[in-house]
């Protein structure tokens, strides 16, 4: 029997004492780069066991091993590197080409055993992905703590993207505003259980959730049809790709048969189509990825176990969101980073109003849903 990885385990969490414990992917932080010396170094994606407090308790301390799904995708590449422990990879979904003194192609139920102190790395070809499994024996996961990696690049490898200084001004503003959403009221539903237990408070958000959706494709279209970078446009075909058809997935996968009406819902979603025209290309990249992706990768980390326990699955709208969201965050970054520092105060001014919109869509959504 063969099951796809990207659906192992993609149930509720049940933390009783007689039922076994499952961890749906999306739930384990992800991380995508660490800092080393004052130099960021992309790790694709990677997320630790032990950075989810429920599976940290249940492993064992004594002959501590560690565990961490991996993921490169669509060119990505995990450059040369060492560290002090055993570690083993197991790929088990897609191909991936192992760098370093032997360097050779490996399919899935490879196994790959690196001892302490060995270089090696890891890349895919454009359009190839690749999920594995990373296994220490002892002591701590290589990126368990994202601060104190167990890791040494080598000098040899790329140079990962410089963050200017503006930029990370821009990235701090942002992550502010991430955290501020994280408190909206909308979520205590999600959180204290009543949106779970209750199917027409689901069908009430369902419902207007639908209208927003349907603006968020038509932004991506517009967007598409503006952009004059041919590099942008390839990645930008890719995440409409990615994202097309999301609307009926909503409307079919989770039974919207109501029609609803919210004038200020309808204004939010005209409001990004039309920055999508006659904004420069840095400032789409900020409404799109940094604020818009990073908002709808906390939404759906917050509400799909709501609708999961209510039977949706993997292939629920809110689980495929806060799996596929944080590498959408990254879209047109190198972009961003080439902007000039003159620029930061209209950026901080696209991104704040961008938040705006986003907590005001966020309210209207709440009203809707607790009627």
């Amino acid at each position: 029997m063969t099951t796809d990885v990207d659906t192992i385990g993609e149930r509720i969490e049940d933390t009783s004492d007689t039922a076994a414990l499952v961890v749906p992917r999306t739930r384990i932080e992800a991380i995508t780069s660490v800092r080393i010396d004052g130099r960021d170094h992309p790790l694709g994606q990677q997320r630790d066991f032990r950075r989810h407090e429920q599976l940290a308790a249940f492993l064992p301390e004594h002959g501590r091993f560690s565990l961490a799904w991996v993921r490169l995708r669509d060119g990505e590449c995990l450059h040369v590197h060492d560290h002090p422990t055993k570690s083993m990879i197991l790929v088990c979904q897609g191909s991936v080409r192992l760098l370093g003194a032997e360097e050779r192609e490996l399919t899935e139920g490879d196994a790959v055993c690196v001892e302490p102190g060995v270089a090696h790395g890891f890349a895919t070809r454009p359009g190839e992905e690749f999920h594995g499994l990373s296994v220490q024996f002892e002591g701590a996961g290589l990126y368990e703590d994202p601060a104190a990696p167990r890791a040494q690049f080598h000098e040899h490898a790329p140079r990962a993207t410089h963050i200017p200084e503006h930029i990370r001004e821009l990235l701090l503003f942002n992550e502010g505003r991430i955290g501020r959403l994280r408190t909206h009221r909308m979520f205590e539903a999600f959180d204290d259980g009543r949106a779970a237990a209750d199917p027409l408070m689901r069908d009430r958000f369902t419902a207007a959730l639908h209208i927003w959706s349907v603006y968020f494709q038509r932004m991506l279209y517009a967007r598409q049809e503006v952009c004059v970078d041919p590099r942008l446009r390839d990645v930008y075909a890719a995440h409409l790709s990615d994202e097309f058809g999301h609307d009926t997935l909503l409307k079919d996968g989770h039974g919207v048969t109501a029609t609803v009406y919210d004038p200020i819902l309808e204004a939010v979603g005209s409001w990004f189509v039309m920055r999508m025209h006659g904004s420069s290309e840095a400032a789409r990249i900020v409404i799109v990825h940094q604020a818009l992706e990073s908002s709808c990768q906390v939404f759906g980390e917050r509400i799909a176990p709501a609708f999961a326990a209510a039977g949706h699955g993997e292939s629920s709208y809110f689980d495929l969101h806060a799996d596929v969201d944080q590498d959408h965050r990254l879209i047109g970054f190198d972009h961003l980073c080439a902007t000039a520092s003159a620029e930061l105060p209209d950026l901080l001014r696209v991104c704040e109003e961008t938040w705006d919109q986003i907590e005001l869509l966020y309210e209207r959504l709440a009203i809707h849903m607790l009627g």
